[in-house]
């Protein structure tokens, strides 16, 4: 392609009824059909990449054009959209905005997500990191998690990995007590399980194993070692939690977040290598 850019003789791009049938009965492509009016590949290729974006530029616009007229022409119906996804916080945000300014129109939404708290918090039945026997699996694990996600972390107290996530974990619990958190030592939990595959987790939903995690940079998103908002977001990606439920608090995290990983490495000589 190292004369791209450089054509001497100008082509049209507008094709004839004739190619246009071809096109649509599948014969030829459009590339094809260039290709004929004495194209080269390079040619032809920067031809349908401008056509391309063109293309997604005027969609954009298109779509830029009818949500700026919709908001003109039903401001009511946009205030419903934003203030329906809108969290606590955020609504007491929109009470500056002049668009916003009425107060019952927010009480009714800000309501709404009262109550849906309050419906979650009674679903908050956990709290804690429960440790298990394996005698106890089916109970505490299958049978539990027909009511809510079970996260089972295998781990061993020789593992510096697995006494992270431990404690991240307790910190987790406590947030997200609708999600059940169980710990038992690998070696109970299957006898011959290398301690190269530590720390692992299972995590239960409706009474069957929907996720196996192996080893340490399958626990969390983001660099290691782990924090709880980089655990959170694992069990975000995975749909164990709600993302407004870690990220309403991660900025706070996030800040504190340098300070935690130097002291778990310190600490707890956590195995991840943050290079």
């Amino acid at each position: 392609m190292a004369d791209r850019g450089a054509q001497a003789t100008p082509f049209s791009t507008q094709l004839t009824d004739f190619d246009d049938a071809l096109i649509k009965r599948g014969i030829c492509s459009r590339e094809q059909c260039l290709r004929a009016k004495g194209m080269s590949e390079d040619q032809v290729l920067d031809t349908l990449v401008a056509e391309e974006v063109e293309l997604q530029t005027r969609a954009a616009e298109d779509t830029l054009r009818a949500s700026l007229l919709d908001r003109e022409l039903n401001p009511e119906r946009v205030r419903e959209e934003v203030a329906s996804h809108a969290t606590v916080k955020q609504l007491d945000e929109l009470e500056e905005d002049d668009d916003f300014c009425d107060d019952a129109f927010l009480a009714k939404y800000r309501q709404q997500r009262i109550s849906e708290l309050q419906e979650k918090n009674r679903r908050k039945v956990h709290g804690e990191v429960l440790e298990i026997q394996r005698d106890q699996w089916t109970r505490e694990i299958n049978a539990a998690s027909s009511l809510s996600w079970v996260f089972v972390h295998l781990y061993e107290e020789h593992v510096k990995d697995c006494v992270v996530l431990n404690r991240v974990l307790s910190e987790i619990a406590t947030k997200h007590a609708e999600v059940k958190f169980v710990k038992i030592r690998a070696k109970t939990a299957v006898p011959d399980w290398p301690d190269n595959n530590l720390p692992a987790a299972y995590l239960y939903k409706d009474g069957a194993m929907r996720k196996q995690l192996v080893g340490s940079r399958d626990m969390a998103t983001g660099p290691p070692p782990f924090t709880a908002l980089s655990v959170e977001r694992k069990l975000v990606e995975l749909g164990v939690l709600a993302m407004e439920d870690v990220e309403e608090d991660a900025s706070d995290e996030e800040q504190e977040s340098s300070g935690r990983r130097s002291k778990y490495s310190r600490e707890d000589g956590a195995t991840w290598d943050a290079s």
